[in-house]
């Protein structure tokens, strides 16, 4: 038991403020999953159109582009804990307000892609606040392990969320579904609300000039090998490949020909598999190069959906997008963690927001072609096509950047590095 406990994905959950933050990103990943799953079904429902079921992949992650920079700037200038409690009680009154709507029998299209365009715009702000505060509580040595846990998160919220979501809308109702949605929501902002942040860690950047500091972050993407490299991979990986989990309820209802709770179950089989990959990666006590999981893991994700795409049987469909589950942990564990690692502690905000610019750009472009290529021709097509030239795109990038051939380095400032060469 002794040993078991020493494990470092456990002694980070030791700390209580993490075990708050913690849970509370398992209530709203949860509830966004579902919610995701729902709204689909509900969108296909009022316009019977695969085209706008791939909008709301548009209007929730449009906001990132214009945005993402900005709010990566205002988590390294204002109180984080500040951030995460507006952000969740964001989330909180949009839910609120299409229960309303869904009771009253009101609910039309363009009232749940406006809901979509707030969540997008609060979710913006909400992504680099909440990483760069894992590592204010984490600290540089158990970044990986926290990123694993947060990887467990995301992909448990992606196993029940969607089974909790097609059971709802199948047997209860959409206005159930948003009940619950409500109930989740409003669990998380109490969790967040008992979490505090170490003291004098954020903000860092009161004094810098506040576009000086979006340009030096956009500086250190472009400057650092190891960061351009995971931006342009994520980049494809959001554009060509991840435009899947907007179309579960295509592929369900089209191609596989089941019902929403089939579906729901389908749209779980990816968060498996990550959750048990993102499980085998926080038992690991170290690790040096971690751009071999990232590239690894985005490759077998990409296989996956392209296999997918063509495939006529449930069983098939659900193994492959598990298999590839596992896969993505690896991507998203070392997604964030190799952006962490190779950036200065005032910086890691922008960063955070620098993926945020380059999934948001890739999730709107892609869910754009995707659905209009499905509208015209067939969801398999979309999704089949796109997938293959997305690792087609990704091969020169590993080849050409140090994330497979080199160990990631922890970020140096030059002077310190030029001191200490000058020292020996």
């Amino acid at each position: 038991m002794a040993r078991i406990s020493n494990l470092p994905v456990l002694v980070v959950l030791q700390d209580r403020n993490f075990q708050y933050l913690w849970a509370a990103r398992w209530i709203h990943e949860i509830s966004r999953r579902m919610e995701l799953i729902v709204l689909g079904y509900l969108l296909l429902e009022l316009t019977n159109s695969a085209f706008a079921v791939g909008l709301i992949s548009v209007f929730l992650n449009g906001p990132r582009p214009p945005l993402s920079l900005v709010a990566g700037m205002l988590a390294d200038r204002m109180d984080r804990w500040c951030i995460m409690v507006g952000t969740h009680t964001s989330y909180l009154i949009i839910a609120a307000g299409l229960l309303a709507l869904l009771v009253l029998n009101l609910v039309e299209p363009w009232h749940v892609f406006l809901a979509i365009l707030l969540q997008g715009t609060t979710k913006v702000l909400d992504d680099p606040t909440r990483r760069a505060a894992l590592f204010d509580l984490a600290g540089q040595d158990r970044i990986a392990h926290a990123m694993s846990l947060e990887s467990i998160t995301n992909n448990g919220g992606k196993i029940i969320g969607p089974i909790i979501g097609g059971v709802m809308v199948q047997f209860y109702g959409f206005s159930a579904a948003f009940v619950v949605l409500v109930v989740l929501d409003f669990v998380a902002i109490l969790f967040i609300l008992k979490m505090r942040l170490p003291e004098g860690l954020s903000p860092l950047l009161r004094d810098t000039a506040f576009w000086d500091g979006i340009k030096s972050g956009i500086g250190h993407s472009f400057s650092n090998k190891f960061v351009l490299g995971v931006l342009i991979i994520s980049l494809v990986m959001n554009g060509m490949v991840f435009p899947l989990q907007y179309f579960i309820p295509v592929v369900a209802t089209d191609v596989l020909k089941v019902g929403e709770a089939l579906g729901g179950v389908l749209g779980a089989a990816e968060g498996i598999g990550a959750f048990l990959g993102a499980i085998v990666i926080g038992g690991r006590s170290r690790f040096t190069f971690h751009g071999r999981y990232f590239v690894i893991g985005a490759l077998c994700v990409g296989t996956g959906v392209a296999i997918v795409a063509w495939s006529p049987w449930f069983i098939v469909s659900f193994l492959v997008l598990l298999s590839a589950g596992m896969g993505q942990s690896g991507f998203s564990v070392m997604q964030s963690t190799i952006l962490l690692l190779s950036s200065p502690a005032e910086m890691r905000g922008r960063i955070m927001g620098s993926s945020g610019l380059v999934n948001g750009v890739g999730h709107v472009f892609g869910a754009i072609e995707v659905g209009a290529i499905a509208q015209a021709f067939s969801i398999s097509l979309a999704i089949g096509v796109n997938a293959g030239v997305g690792i087609l795109f990704m091969l020169p990038v590993i080849l050409f950047t140090p994330l497979v051939w080199r160990p990631v380095e922890l970020y140096r400032r030059p002077e310190a590095a030029t001191s200490t060469v000058h020292g020996n």
